[in-house]
C-alpha cells in the first residue's frame, strides 16, 4: 500500500516520494526500474530527477546522456545539480575535463556571468585545496543575492560548524528564493536543526 502510494505521488513529480520509491526494497536493486520511476518523475515536472538520473546513467556508463541531463538540471537551477554534476566530473569526467571545466567558468567569471559563480564554486568544492577559493566565490555570489550561492555556502559552513551565519543564509533563501532552493535550503535547516 506504502509502495503505491509512493509511487502514485512519484508519478505526479513529488520528488520526496521519487527519493521514497528509488530506495524501495526490489526498486533500489533494479537500476531499470529506477530509471522508470526517474523518468516518469521527469515527465511530471520533477527537476531534481534530471540529475539523479544523470548520476544513474553515469553509473551505467552512459557519461553522453548523464552530461545532456546534468545540463537541463543545472540550466533549471537545481542546487543539487551543481554538486552532483562536480561529482560526476571529479569521478567520471575524462582526464583534464574538470580542470577545463573550472578554467572554462572562471572565463566566464570574469567576463561578467554571475551565473557562473555557483557552478565554479561547486566545481572548486570538489578540488582537494580550493575550499578557500570556492568559499570566497560562493561569498562573492550571495552578495549578489544569488540563491543557488547562499546554498552552498550554507553547506559549507554547516560542514565546519558556523551555524550562525548559515542559519541567517537559509534565512535569505527562505525569503527569497523560488521552490528549487527553498527546497534545498529546508533540507539543510532539517538536517542541521536550524531555527524556522
Amino acid at each position: 500500500m506504502a509502495e503505491a502510494l509512493y509511487r502514485k505521488a512519484a508519478e505526479a513529480g513529488d520528488h520526496r516520494a521519487v527519493v521514497k520509491l528509488v530506495n524501495w526494497p526490489g526498486i533500489r536493486e533494479d537500476r531499470a526500474a529506477m530509471e522508470a520511476v526517474y523518468r516518469t518523475a521527469i515527465t511530471a515536472g520533477d527537476v531534481q530527477s534530471w540529475a539523479s538520473l544523470a548520476v544513474l546513467r553515469a553509473r551505467q556508463g552512459d557519461t553522453a546522456e548523464a552530461r545532456v541531463l546534468f545540463t537541463v538540471a543545472i540550466e533549471s537551477g537545481s542546487v543539487n545539480a551543481l554538486t552532483m554534476y562536480a561529482g560526476f566530473l571529479h569521478n567520471h569526467g575524462e582526464p583534464g575535463e574538470l580542470s577545463e571545466a573550472i578554467e572554462h567558468r572562471r572565463r566566464q567569471v570574469a567576463a561578467g556571468d554571475t551565473g557562473s559563480l555557483p557552478i565554479l564554486g561547486a566545481l572548486l568544492l570538489t578540488v582537494p585545496h580550493r575550499q578557500v577559493e570556492a568559499e570566497a566565490l560562493l561569498r562573492q555570489g550571495a552578495a549578489l543575492l544569488e540563491n543557488r550561492c547562499r546554498c552552498l555556502l550554507a553547506a559549507l559552513l554547516l560542514d565546519r560548524g558556523a551555524t550562525g551565519e548559515a542559519a541567517e543564509l537559509v534565512r535569505r533563501v527562505r525569503a527569497t528564493g523560488d521552490d528549487l532552493v527553498r527546497g534545498y535550503a529546508e533540507r539543510l535547516a532539517e538536517e542541521y536543526e536550524l531555527p524556522s
